[in-house]
């Protein structure tokens, strides 16, 4: 059994390869050469991508937009350093990665609320996102994968990486996320998908 949410045409992502493949080449020559608008067009191309890629990592949009400019920040400063053998993308979502990581390290700790002050009922917010998190595969995949198993089922079907950028970009052996793969779809598979 397949999950086909999961899945993207290869003819799909091939076509969009080859076609953006000789322009972000001139665009990443243009850009390392200081040729600003240029590098507005690798933001343009690519942001919604590693702005996805960063939702599905802190689950909160503001943060997600923070980070995603952060990323471009960064890029921009080390665009010098980037591996033109590699496409562009793999080096945003690992910057990304990395950025996200950092903000969960130096995230503020939670102020308890005294219970005097806090109501039972759920806000509406909660509430909101609640509905929103019980709808499609992949709110409910995150809600029964580790955070290992989807990050690495995002990156190989959502993101469409394959199995050795995907290993790259999460610091693991192509074995590992093999096997957080192989788990996570079997336990989809299986029924751990919530109703």
């Amino acid at each position: 059994m397949t999950i086909p949410a999961l899945q993207r045409p290869a003819e799909e992502m091939a076509a969009a390869s080859e076609e953006g493949d000789s322009e972000e080449a001139g665009l990443i020559r243009d850009a390392v050469a200081g040729e600003g608008r240029s590098f507005d067009r690798i933001v343009q191309i690519h942001s919604p991508r590693v702005f996805r890629f960063l939702c599905q990592m802190t689950r909160h949009r503001q943060d997600a937009e923070d980070l995603t400019q952060q990323t471009f920040i960064k890029a921009f400063h080390n665009l010098a350093r980037y591996d033109a053998r590699r496409p562009i993308i793999n080096w945003l979502l690992t910057i990304a990665r990395n950025c996200a990581l950092n903000h969960f390290r130096s995230a503020r700790k939670w102020v308890e609320i005294p219970e005097e002050t806090a109501s039972d009922a759920p806000s509406p917010s909660v509430e909101a996102e609640q509905r929103e998190e019980a709808a499609g595969v992949w709110e409910r995949a995150r809600a029964c994968l580790s955070q290992g198993q989807f990050e690495a089922l995002w990156l190989r079907f959502a993101e469409g990486l394959s199995t050795c950028e995907a290993a790259e970009l999460m610091g693991y052996t192509q074995t590992h996320v093999k096997v957080l793969v192989f788990r996570a779809r079997q336990k989809l598979i299986k029924g751990g998908l919530p109703s």
